[in-house]
């Protein structure tokens, strides 16, 4: 065997404090350079993208809304109907129930969007169109 076997050096896996400083150096220019790239790859969010992703947000509550309606509405309804014994009837009306009460908020939530959306609209200045004439 040969002498560079294990343990043949009392500090290994040490390192100097010189390379330490030049090991903190380079990681510290690479974290700077890996932001750099990150900042030219990645544009900030724009108006567009934060619209799309408002409008994603509320089609998943929308779907939410009616999901937990009728699952409520349907869990209400077999639990009656298991303690009453008038099995699918209750169920039938309660998941009915619930679809209504889940469509009744998704229509409140998008009027309260539609109105958000308006107000917006409204409160912004209007820009005179360059093709008209004053006349």
């Amino acid at each position: 065997m040969s002498a560079s076997g294990k343990g043949s050096d009392p500090q290994r896996g040490e390192i100097s404090p010189e390379q330490r400083a030049a090991l903190r150096k380079r990681s510290d220019n690479l974290g700077k350079r890996l932001d750099e790239v990150k900042a030219r790859r990645m544009p900030p969010p724009s108006g567009d993208a934060r619209a799309r992703s408002k409008a994603f947000a509320n089609a998943f509550r929308f779907v939410a809304e009616l999901v937990v309606g009728v699952g409520v509405g349907g869990f209400i309804g077999w639990v009656l109907d298991r303690w009453l014994g008038t099995a699918p009837w209750l169920l039938v009306l309660f998941v009915t129930i619930g679809f209504a009460a889940g469509l009744m908020n998704v229509i409140r939530v998008a009027q309260k969007a539609q109105a958000e959306v308006e107000a917006s609209q409204f409160a912004t200045p209007s820009v005179a169109d360059d093709d008209e004439d004053d006349r």
